[in-house]
């Protein structure tokens, strides 16, 4: 579970450029874990951009492969120094939205998945996550700090595709 936040994380991170969010303003999808050869993604990202630089993303992530359970976050985000930023609010969790193979869940297992969620990201609530690319051959590491800490272990894979280029949800 708590790499589906990662994953998250990992999706404040667009295209190491002169403009980190250039991609995002070219209408790519972040491709967080991509299986190209399957045209598959851990998570999505889409980034709608503001006039005053900031952003908000929405993540649509896999919580669970078999069936396909996944949750859509939206959050907030700035550019720092390079990097994509955003505060981890529990609030944008407890509003996150929950589907099993395309359908929405019901209540009762929503708020279940939602708690574990939330459970696992505790010690990192009110935060401030940030995410920088580097090239790594056809695609980007995204590397994440915690308020200003390096974190390794969340680094993620990313690559940014067109919507037509039909990556999906999956392993």
């Amino acid at each position: 579970m708590i790499e589906a936040f990662f994953l998250l994380l990992a999706s404040a991170a667009p295209q190491a450029a002169a403009d980190p969010l250039a991609s995002a303003k070219a209408g790519k999808l972040q491709c967080a874990n991509p299986n190209v050869e399957k045209k598959t993604c851990m998570a999505l990202s889409s980034y709608k951009v503001n006039p005053d630089g900031s952003f908000e993303s929405t993540t649509t992530l896999v919580v669970a492969p078999q069936p396909l359970i996944t949750m859509e976050v939206k959050a907030p985000g700035m550019v720092k120094d390079g990097a994509l930023c955003g505060p981890i609010r529990k609030a944008d969790f407890d509003a996150a939205k929950f589907q099993m193979d395309g359908k929405p869940l019901d209540e009762a297992m929503a708020s279940a998945i939602r708690t574990q969620v939330v459970g696992s990201i505790t010690p990192m609530l009110d935060k401030m996550g940030c995410a920088r690319e580097a090239p790594d051959g056809a695609a980007f590491k995204a590397e994440v700090t915690l308020d200003g800490v390096a974190h390794p272990e969340m680094t993620q894979r990313v690559l940014w595709v067109k919507p037509e280029d039909g990556y999906k949800l999956g392993l």
